[in-house]
Formats: C-alpha cells, structure tokens, sequence
C-alpha cells in the first residue's frame, strides 16, 4: 500500500513536470510548431517514455490548457458568488474574462487555439474534463438568466439556452478579435482593454429589462 502510494505520488510529479515544460515550450511556440520529441529532448526523456505519461501531443496540451481553464473557473466562480442579481452574475463573467486575459495572456492564446484542435480519439483525458467544465459554464450562465429573468434585472422575452450559448461565444469571440487585431486598434488609438470593456457594456444592453418600457406594454 505504501509502495503504490508512492508511486502514485512520483507519476503526479513527473505529469507535473512534464506538464511544466511543455506549457513553457507552447507558449513559446504554439501547438503547431511544438513536437513531442522537443518536449521529450527538455526533459531529457525519450519519447516512448514521454508518450507513457500523455498519450497524444493533444492530450498534453490540452493538460496545460486545463490549467488555465482551472484558473478561470475559479475567479468565475468566486465573482459570480459575490453578486446578487442574475444581471450582475452575467456582467461578473464577462470582467473575470477581461481581468484573466489581462494577468494570464498566454493561457488565454492556447484557451482560443485549443477550439481548433481536435484530439483523435477518446483517450483525450484533459479535453474530456476541458468539455465538462465547458458544460459547467454554460449551467452558471442558464441559472443567472432565469435568476435575472426572476428578479427583474434581465428581460423575459429571451430563450434562457439560446442567450447563454451566445453570451460564451461572444466572450470568447471578442477575446480573440482583441488579440488577433490588437495591432490595428493601436493605429487607431483604441487598445485591448477598451474594446473588451465596450463590447461587454454591449452585451449589457442587449440583456437588461427596461422596466419604462416594458411596465407600459
């Protein structure tokens, strides 16, 4: 028991360490250009050995896009636990997503990549729980709509499933379009942080229950 324990512990480390580099070596490079046998060649193990811990190039990167999607689920879920309104909770996620693109840019660039990767096969472990936390997020947002439909602050008029799937596809739209086009928005003045802000305060808009107008229907 003792032994099995330990070994248990010594395949966490090395997955850790393995985990460690590669995230170092994605960052740098990206999942395209990184091989297995880089990944392997830093770590001073060989390849064989390297694929008894990660199965596939995917899965391991998938593991150290987990981290960050780790990271995330747990500033959304302490914000929303801090607002009161189903409104506010919505408008919490999308700051969470501002604030986590600010501090954690890289996690953020492999995040957006990662959903034109697919893994092959259903050994893909990481992207499994990568798809479970994915479901996850979409349930906060459901119950946020129907509490905010509830409690007044958002409108009634709108399918609860249909707007969530919509909100995550717009945030991570407008996460993307603010990388990929952060060069052109500084020619005209404007910056990341700017755009984020402006396309939430939008998505605000679109959601929010004008109580004048809707009271006089």
């Amino acid at each position: 028991m003792v032994i099995s324990e330990r070994r248990k512990r010594e395949r966490e480390r090395k997955i850790n360490e393995i985990i460690n580099i590669a995230e170092k070596i994605f960052f740098m490079k990206g999942f395209v250009r990184t091989t297995m046998d880089e990944i392997a060649s830093e770590l001073e193990f060989t390849k064989p050995a390297l694929y008894r811990y990660f199965k596939s190039k995917e899965d391991l990167y998938y593991a150290v896009v987990l981290r960050g999607s780790n990271i995330l689920d747990k500033m959304m879920m302490d914000a929303v636990a801090l607002e009161k309104t189903g409104l506010e909770k919505i408008m919490a996620t999308g700051v969470v997503y501002c604030k986590f693109y600010k501090k954690y840019p890289h996690y953020c660039s492999l995040m957006i990549q990662s959903r034109n990767i697919i893994p092959e096969g259903k050994e893909c472990i990481n992207f499994q729980e990568l798809e479970k936390q994915g479901h996850n997020y979409l349930k906060i947002m459901c119950d946020a709509i129907e509490l905010g439909k509830n409690d007044g602050t958002i409108r009634t008029d709108i399918d609860t499933f249909m707007t969530a799937l919509y909100l995550v596809e717009s945030t991570i739209a407008v996460m993307k379009v603010s990388e990929t086009m952060g060069e052109v928005m500084e020619t005209m003045g404007e910056n990341n942080q700017e755009f984020i802000i402006h396309s939430l305060d939008l998505m605000r808009h679109s959601l929010e229950k004008k109580i004048d107008q809707e009271d006089n229907l």
